[in-house]
């Protein structure tokens, strides 16, 4: 957050002191008469405008985000104390018609303005200092006490105690609020939507959008503002879509914060990305997947050379996967290079690179410069488009690992993918070593699941599914009696889910499945093919999950399809 100290001192610097000049003797002299001269003005004006030295007065930095810069510079106003809802602002010209206007804005807010009258040179001054201020200051660090972590905490005991903390709260003690509040529930990404007369906050929990509750209209334009200045965006556009970045940080870890803004008819929609780069990274079997999977991952993790695709939507948990691969491929003795955007999370020992787009640094072209520093290992964020897929697929035949992402629905279907985006199947099929597809779907809260006999629907859906199961796996299965069932309760936000499992299909590409797809053979067959090999498809391995007493059948039919 913002450094409230002396905004005075910002452009500031330490110099031995010299005997003054006679021009700098002049200069403090008229100085000085004009603070005099606006000061008699106050005096004046019979109690109804005071007097402030602006320019000697320390501001906190967080009051310029309650108007916009523009606004301030074009009224020659300076908020510079606040207490509650009154709020003191230094002025020359109180009839001037933008000052006024800007006045107004201040009371519709629902502050009590107090004008105190100031100095042109004092004002411009304060403006001045105030953007040299937040040129270096571009993305703001957040820094949290353990202390007042706690503290927030016991204030958060649930979230319906969230929206009061804000309504009570400064602007920056109230995003402060919502960031405890997110990473307090787990949450991936806050969601601020501006509706006619409020508007609705939520957060992503488990994947899934969830109502927090409403923030009022004036309460949400002062959070928004300093969210903006902190993350490094324009205060003064409101009118089309802006990114920012600011960083979150506590005594152990740092939470990157990705925000986006993006206007509406009712106002500036916001959403925050919640990216903790300090977290731990679980282990393939801690992730969910299951033995099957554990032992064909186990081996692709030695592979010397060969590409290994992970494919599904967004939030599906590719990029979790992608590091839990990394950190076992992480020994002394390989060299591990990955091309991101963004970079969200950081791995010791590893190259991490972020591309810049609007710079010309794509992944097409950082893919073929990281492949110049000798690595054993390559990590590319996402398959795009042609040239990235060809000098990946090429990288793969020539002694390196590749892991990367693409986005399709199953497993085989990334092998039609890369055909489309143009590759030949005499590329994908030597290359293409290993397809994991993957979901994810939520689980039972420990604390309010309880157990419910099964119902005869579901049994007769969840037999059928596991007979289809017994063909592939050639292992016979019953549907036990009773299952878990979700509740709710303050700790899961009563939904009765907290955590997500992986639901997934991996397949290693034989001869026999190579040489259909040199044939071009079409995915339904692949997966015929496959599925006479053993592949146990994410529906499949989500109906076992469901057995396992891991998740519910509603859960698996929403996150995949048969």
């Amino acid at each position: 957050m913002l450094d409230p100290s002396n905004l005075s001192q910002a452009s500031s610097g330490k110099s031995q002191k010299k005997p003054e000049s006679l021009t700098q003797v002049s200069s403090s002299l008229n100085v000085e008469f004009k603070e005099r001269s606006v000061k008699q003005r106050a005096d004046d004006s019979a109690g109804k405008y005071g007097y402030v030295d602006i320019a000697a007065t320390p501001i906190n930095p967080d009051l310029f985000v309650i108007l916009d810069a523009d606004i301030l510079a074009e009224a020659s106003l300076i908020p510079f104390f606040r207490l509650g809802s009154k709020l003191r602002v230094a002025l020359n010209e109180p009839e001037n018609p933008k000052t006024v206007e800007a006045i107004a804005k201040l009371e519709s807010l629902g502050y009590s303005v107090q004008q105190n009258l100031a100095s042109v040179d004092g004002i411009q001054t304060s403006l001045k200092q105030f953007i040299e201020y937040k040129k270096s200051h571009t993305v703001q660090a957040n820094v949290l006490e353990k202390k007042d972590i706690e503290t927030y905490q016991k204030e958060l005991e649930n979230l319906s105690k969230l929206t009061e903390n804000i309504q009570l709260s400064s602007a920056k003690e109230g995003v402060l609020t919502l960031l405890i509040g997110a990473i307090r529930t787990k949450a991936s990404d806050i969601h601020m939507q501006p509706e006619t007369d409020s508007v609705k906050l939520r957060f992503r929990i488990d994947g899934i959008l969830q109502t927090v509750s409403q923030l009022d209209l004036k309460i949400y334009d002062q959070v928004l503002k300093q969210i903006k200045y902190d993350s490094g965006m324009k205060l003064n556009v409101s009118d089309v879509p802006q990114d920012g970045r600011m960083m979150f940080t506590t005594q152990d870890r740092k939470v990157d914060v990705r925000a986006s803004a993006l206007p509406t008819e009712n106002g500036e929609t916001l959403v925050m990305r919640l990216l903790d780069s300090g977290k731990k990274f679980l282990t393939l079997e801690e992730l969910g997947f299951n033995k099957q999977h554990l032992e064909i991952l186990e081996k692709v993790c030695k592979l010397s050379q060969g590409m290994i695709l992970v494919t599904g939507p967004t939030g599906s948990g590719k990029t979790t996967t992608l590091y839990s691969m990394l950190n076992i491929y992480n020994k002394p003795e390989r060299k591990i290079i990955t091309l991101e955007d963004p970079v969200e999370y950081h791995l010791e020992n590893i190259v991490q690179s972020q591309i810049h787009e609007d710079k010309g640094y794509t992944f097409a072209s950082g893919l073929e410069s990281i492949l110049r520093q000798d690595p054993d290992v390559v990590m590319i964020g996402e398959i795009r488009e042609y040239d990235t897929a060809n000098t990946a697929m090429q990288a793969s035949l020539t002694g390196h690992v590749v892991l990367t992402t693409i986005h399709t629905n199953s497993a085989l279907e990334s092998v039609n993918r890369l055909m489309n985006i143009g590759l030949e199947p005499y590329l994908i099929a030597p290359s293409l070593d290993t397809v994991l597809a993957q979901r994810l779907a939520r689980t039972f809260c420990p604390k309010c699941s309880t157990t419910e006999a099964v119902s005869a629907e579901d049994k007769k859906n969840l037999e059928k599914y596991l007979q289809e199961i017994t063909k592939v796996t050639k292992q016979e299965y019953q549907v036990p009696a009773e299952l878990p069932k979700a509740n709710g309760c303050d700790i899961c936000n009563h939904t009765g889910y907290l955590g997500r499992v992986v639901i997934a299909e991996v397949i290693r590409l034989d001869q026999e499945l190579k040489e259909l797809i040199l044939n071009k053979t079409a995915t339904h067959k692949l997966q015929q093919a496959a599925l006479g090999k053993g592949m146990i498809t994410m529906f499949m391995d989500g109906i076992l999950k469901v057995l396992a007493g891991k998740t519910s059948l509603s859960e698996i039919l929403r996150v995949c399809s048969r």
